[in-house]
């Protein structure tokens, strides 16, 4: 990060609604920093060269935060149409870190997640920071406010997969000091990455408050990180089938994660499963860990099969918008204008792809043994086989 004040750094709105938020119970995400200095390959957000990264980074800007916690807390102006203004005004815990880590190395010059911990506190906020890292950078953290998803997708510090990443014993020291301190911690095994992520994961971490497991995906757009994880990582092209990302199929996954599943049964440990299709997994309401989060959304695919069951019905689903305030909120904004569809709010979103089996919320999407048709917009890995 040297010389970093002999240019501009480029600032960002850090603060949305996920467009994921039919599936997740953490919708509200905030970013300290785009991009991401770790470089570990199977990421399609990541950098790998560092000495170039000063100059590519851009960083969360910190006053329109300021600004609309400010306008929601201070004035108690709130925009009932406006899915983020509702979402925080009825305390929803955020997720920090969904696309880079809030904690990565330039954070001990910028100190962009510093300053704006500093103004969340102020108001109180619950957050969830997922982060590689060793360290916050003396960040004015607290357990009664913040938690911690590490993520891990081995112990044996690779580094041909994680080359920036801090070495497992340094996490390790990292996450025992913030339990130590009264921090729930859970542990994310994302990407979870056949023959390498193993349950030494969950025998070092055995104390955990959580586990999530979340199956390695591929975008066909990065060749770069498509090869990486084909032809580095021993994995077949016929293993994988098309679900929006290129995903591992759902059999595979299911049987990959059995052991675990009987591990954390056995040892009544709090679990869940990310994948889309296998939410009917884990014994959670939230995928992130119900003792992570001070309060997640009840709309979420996650959600609605816990309270409902697997075959939740679109009734189920109309009752918990109402109560949760967010049906008449706009969420057109979240997609790009090829995938509106005409939506403009979140009720209309849920009507218009409900009864879809490519809609991801939809109970027709979870994975069901012993059938084996494809899901209409699942496509099998061999029609993309001549593209790679």
């Amino acid at each position: 990060m040297e010389n970093q004040t002999n240019f501009e750094l480029k600032k960002f709105d850090a603060l949305n609604v996920s467009s994921k938020f039919a599936i997740c119970g953490l919708p509200i995400r905030i970013d300290s920093y785009k991009t991401c200095s770790f470089g570990c390959k199977y990421c399609f957000a990541e950098n790998r060269e560092i000495m170039k990264y000063s100059k590519h980074i851009q960083v969360a800007n910190i006053d329109k935060v300021k600004r609309k916690l400010g306008k929601i807390f201070d004035k108690k102006e709130i925009d009932n149409t406006s899915f983020l203004d509702v979402l925080i005004s009825k305390g929803i815990t955020w997720h920090w870190g969904g696309m880079s880590d809030p904690f990565q190395p330039c954070e001990k010059q910028l100190r962009i997640t510093k300053k704006l911990i500093d103004i969340t506190n102020k108001y109180g906020i619950h957050v969830l920071f997922s982060t590689k890292s060793d360290t916050t950078y003396d960040a004015d953290i607290r357990p009664e406010l913040h938690s911690f998803q590490l993520s891990i997708s081995n112990v044996d510090n690779l580094r041909n997969i994680e080359p920036n990443v801090p070495t497992i014993e340094k996490r390790y020291e990292f996450y025992r000091k913030l339990k130590n301190k009264g921090f729930k911690v859970g542990i994310r095994i994302q990407p979870f990455i056949p023959n390498i992520s193993t349950l030494k994961i969950v025998e070092m971490f055995k104390d955990a408050d959580h586990f999530t497991l979340e199956g390695i995906k591929i975008v066909p757009q990065n060749k770069e990180c498509k090869d990486f994880i084909l032809n580095e990582l021993n994995l077949k092209p016929e293993d994988f089938t098309q679900m929006g990302l290129l995903n591992l199929k759902p059999e595979i996954r299911k049987k990959m994660y059995e052991p675990f599943i009987k591990y954390f049964e056995e040892n009544n440990i709090s679990y869940s499963i990310a994948d889309n299709d296998l939410r009917f997994l884990g014994n959670n309401v939230c995928c992130c860990g119900d003792i992570l989060v001070n309060k997640s959304t009840e709309f979420n695919s996650t959600a609605m099969i816990k309270k409902y069951g697997i075959n939740y019905t679109k009734e189920d689903i109309d009752r918990c918008l109402l109560c949760s305030g967010i049906k008449d909120c706009k969420c057109n904004y979240l997609f790009t204008s090829n995938r509106q569809e005409g939506c403009k709010t979140v009720q209309e979103f849920y009507d218009k792809r409900f009864y879809r089996k490519t809609s991801p919320f939809s109970p027709q999407y979870q994975y069901k043994e012993n059938n084996n048709d494809i899901i209409e917009g699942q496509t099998n890995i061999f029609d993309y086989i001549k593209e790679w």
